[in-house]
């Protein structure tokens, strides 16, 4: 059946800031011309949607109970599983095909001809891979039979998803190792008209929150020690104070702080490369926003960017350390690329993203219907 002839319906599980879950789910609706995405409670920021039209519709008052909901809500995920089980879809219009963003939304129990697709942003990694990391913390160690009660949940609702759509060979991986669940890779897509390469104005660029998992602070030790300018965009993150007062002391680093997408276009168009040092990202969409801009990205050799980058072609890798991040700069201004990095970025366009998700639910859809003969 065509997807034009579908009754779609879009879940995601909470807007607690505008980030890449967000902007994901966002094009994802726009894709599917659903002008609502359903989820719980309203969104946290002050902010209107920054990625586009759609509209986050509040699920609980459509629940019993609403007052003790509310409470449960603000508990966060405790209590989030619990919660979607509760939505009746046929309240929502009884969709064909409901496509839920995020781990608690997979626990919606549909009809038994209702399609149940999930993009999975990762499994719940405090459940499974990063487990053991609060080990030496007193409130994991605490968190404990709670993190054990929501671990046995989230493996309980598996089954409930009739496919699995995930952002990254990464996502891919993990999901299998947890839930062994095969699934298909829908990378984010990006708008690639809106990125253009206008030369070089001599600095490098550093775009995303000044966070630690950023690896923002070997950054910064890295261009205090060298002859290079650097233009920092993106919220204050969680760095400590003293590498905020090392950006403003050195002469060579500019902080500009959050910015308009249009002003982050044009920094891309006319920066000479782009930094990159985020921790084990699962995708990692600004090694992306460089090669679309035709620029070269010196990236951490770590998840996705690690996997996605090639040496010499459409930039270098490093290992994270300030010493390793000024030797990737030495190799860049030593020897340039062969490559063309905005050939690269065509895999994550936005005719690809939409084709390639219409596909998979018709054909999951299909494969639905032909079980009941």
């Amino acid at each position: 059946m065509a997807l034009t002839n579908l009754d779609i319906a879009i879940a995601h599980w909470h807007v607690n800031a505008w980030g890449g879950a967000e902007y994901l789910v966002t094009h994802l609706a726009e894709v599917l011309d659903e002008e609502t995405v359903y989820t719980l409670g309203e969104p946290a920021p002050d902010t209107s949607n920054p990625y586009g039209d759609v509209t986050f519709k509040n699920v609980i008052p459509s629940l019993d109970y609403t007052l003790m909901r509310h409470l449960q809500h603000r508990a966060g995920r405790v209590f989030e599983y619990a919660m979607w089980e509760d939505v009746d879809w046929r309240e929502f219009g009884d969709p064909d095909v409901l496509v839920t963003s995020g781990a608690t939304t997979r626990a919606v129990i549909t009809p038994d001809d209702t399609l149940h697709v999930n993009y999975c942003h990762s499994p719940p990694r405090w459940f499974y891979d990063l487990y053991h990391d609060r080990k030496e913390s007193i409130g994991g160690i605490l968190a404990r039979p709670l993190v054990r009660y929501l671990r046995t949940r989230d493996q309980t609702v598996d089954p409930r998803v009739d496919y699995y759509l995930v952002n990254s060979p990464i996502i891919k991986r993990r999901l299998w190792k947890y839930y062994k669940r095969d699934s298909e890779v829908l990378y984010p897509p990006l708008d690639l008209s809106k990125y253009h390469n206008e030369g070089d104005d001599g600095y490098y660029l550093h775009l995303g929150r000044l966070d630690e998992e950023k690896g923002v602070p070997a950054v910064v030790e890295a261009f205090d020690s060298v002859d290079q300018r650097l233009i920092m965009i993106g919220g204050m993150g969680d760095i400590d104070d003293s590498v905020r007062e090392r950006i403003d002391r050195a002469e060579n680093i500019e902080y500009r702080g959050f910015v308009s997408e249009d002003e982050k276009f044009d920094l891309l168009s006319r920066c000479r490369v782009v930094m990159f040092n985020g921790r084990n990202e699962d995708f990692g969409i600004v090694p992306i926003e460089a090669n679309a801009s035709e620029k070269a990205v010196l990236s951490r050799d770590e998840g996705f960017p690690g996997q996605y980058i090639t040496d010499g072609e459409n930039g270098y890798t490093h290992d994270g350390t300030s010493a390793d991040i000024i030797a990737a700069i030495e190799r860049f201004e030593r020897n340039g690329i062969n490559g063309e990095p905005g050939t690269t970025a065509t895999q994550f366009s936005m005719d690809r993203f939409r084709s390639s998700l219409q596909s998979a639910i018709e054909t999951q859809w299909v494969a639905l219907n032909d079980l009941s003969g």
